[in-house]
């Protein structure tokens, strides 16, 4: 098997096993959001088709890192808007648009399609950028 998927299944498990255990938001977006969010940023600046024509050439390797990475975001979407998590209206329109912009990636990651996906992370990149500027607390 290969090491990006490899890792990546890794970080699904990761995921999973977050969601199951009922961690703290947190923990969960350092362990997994993060790690799988970089990763689906960068994919998206390979795939870029505004990058000019190596986003085409895109390796397998590489689409399965982006795929993978957004399955480890819907994952985790699925349940941003938890009993645990009352926060109120701005949160469940933030959650709800990680969700939809991490399930758009995944479709974009299955199809290879290069634009749909920088299209896709670069809104979960302001949405998350959003959030974290009102709820993420300053340290």
């Amino acid at each position: 098997m290969r090491t990006p998927l490899l890792a990546g299944l890794l970080s699904l498990s990761i995921a999973g096993a977050a969601v199951a255990a009922g961690v703290s938001l947190k923990h969960e977006m350092k362990r997994v959001v993060e790690p799988a969010s970089n990763a689906l940023f960068a994919v998206g600046g390979d795939v870029d088709p505004a990058n000019g024509p190596d986003a085409a050439k895109v390796t397998e390797a590489r689409w399965q890192e982006g795929l993978i990475a957004a399955q480890t975001l819907t994952k985790v979407a699925a349940h941003l808007n938890g009993a645990q998590r009352k926060a109120g209206p701005e949160w469940t329109q933030a959650a709800g648009d990680f969700a939809r912009l991490a399930a758009a990636a995944e479709t974009a990651a299955q199809a290879k399609d290069g634009a749909g996906f920088s299209t896709a992370a670069n809104a979960l990149a302001d949405t998350c950028t959003a959030c974290h500027t009102k709820y993420k607390p300053k340290t």
